[in-house]
């Protein structure tokens, strides 16, 4: 996590359930510290500590008789082995932690620095070098922008053609895709060469659950959890649940949700599918998702399209819980909208709801603010 970290989505779709943010005024994008703490205050305003084991590594969690689950864990403080039996398991590991490292040709004779995104903290190493950015999602922005300031030279490697209308440095250069690596520098697929000092990977992460047994049936293949339910539930043991896996979604909401959903499932208040009706329902998604010109490795990406309003819509009514306001969804679709129309001032922007379906927004370069109402976004 970077020193200059500020979230990329506002405040509204950042919340969890009866804690709502306070004393923050009208800022809509926080600092990571802000971030940290409210999850803190969370914690302490529900005694969640007692909850929870620190320092315990998990090595290994497989189904047992009776369908229950055995964690083998390390305790680091003690350097002692332990083992668990639970009823239930959810997995909450997050997506950021498994850097994904394209394989491109000549990185191996590079005499610069390759890095990943992962391994980023601030700009002050890349002082009068010359920067290559791959990727250019939010952390990509960030990080070309950020080494910008102090840099000779930033070239961001990108094939989004909205980024072009950004406002940009007099050092910042946007680049096509790379063609390959050489010793001193890179050559773009526009036959363009450039020397660079550092190469810097801003292109994501893959999911991956070494503690998770093969029992368990849960495999990853090409970046995508086979056997899930909804995102969210082992098809072969609905015992084991999983927290936030789709991607480039409304953050806190979504996870909130999901775990709404999945206790209501473990106290038997959902009737569950037959594990054919499940993987039927896996597959339809996935082929629809394919006969869209959607990217296999994408399928927990929902993002700005159909298929974020379709998720919501499905796992609402398959719980039978209430489907998000759709003011919600909006303003993430708006954020992102901002983000690549002026990725330098989006974070100033200002909303407001007003109702299940309306928000007011005060966008940084405007004088006065705009009313909205839910739109819907296709693929």
């Amino acid at each position: 996590m970077y020193k200059s970290l500020r979230t990329n989505l506002p405040k509204e779709i950042m919340e969890l359930s009866g804690f709502p943010h306070k004393d923050v005024g009208d800022a809509c994008y926080f600092p990571a510290a802000y971030i940290r703490k409210y999850l803190n205050d969370f914690t302490d305003h529900f005694n969640l500590r007692q909850c929870i084991k620190f320092c315990h590594h998990v090595e290994k969690v497989s189904p047992i008789n009776n369908n229950q689950w055995e964690v083998n864990v390390i305790n680091l403080k003690q350097n002692k082995k332990e083992t668990h039996i639970f009823d239930a398991l959810v997995v909450c590991v997050g997506n950021y932690s498994n850097p994904a490292i394209p394989d491109i040709t000549g990185s191996d004779i590079f005499h610069g620095k390759i890095m990943h995104s992962h391994s980023y903290r601030d700009a002050d190493p890349f002082k009068d070098k010359s920067v290559l950015v791959i990727g250019c999602g939010a952390s990509g922005l960030d990080i070309s922008f950020g080494t910008s300031k102090v840099a000779k030279k930033v070239f961001l490697s990108h094939h989004n053609p909205k980024l072009l209308k950004l406002k940009i440095p007099s050092n910042y250069f946007h680049k096509t895709d790379i063609k390959e690596i050489v010793e001193d520098g890179v050559i773009f697929k526009d036959g363009s060469y450039e020397q660079v000092d550092t190469i810097i990977y801003c292109t994501g992460y893959t999911y991956k659950y070494p503690f998770l047994s093969s029992e368990c049936g849960i495999t990853v293949e090409n970046n995508v959890i086979k056997n899930l339910f909804k995102h969210m539930i082992n098809i072969e043991y609905p015992t084991m649940g999983f927290i936030g896996v789709p991607r480039n979604t409304t953050g806190f909401y979504l996870f909130d949700l999901q775990s709404r959903i999945f206790k209501k499932i473990l106290e038997g208040r959902v009737k569950m599918p037959s594990k054919e009706e499940m993987l039927e329902d896996s597959h339809k998604e996935i082929e629809a998702r394919l006969a869209s010109g959607q990217r296999l490795k994408d399928l927990h990406a929902l993002g700005r399209t159909k298929w974020a309003m379709e998720y919501y819509t499905s796992v609402t009514k398959f719980a039978n819980v209430e489907h998000p306001p759709p003011v919600l969804l909006q303003i993430y679709f708006d954020g992102l909208e901002r983000l690549s129309e002026d990725f330098l001032n989006f974070r100033g922007d200002k909303y407001q709801i007003i109702d299940r379906e309306h928000y007011k927004v005060q966008y940084y370069d405007k004088n006065e603010p705009i009313t909205k109402k839910q739109i819907l976004y296709a693929l």
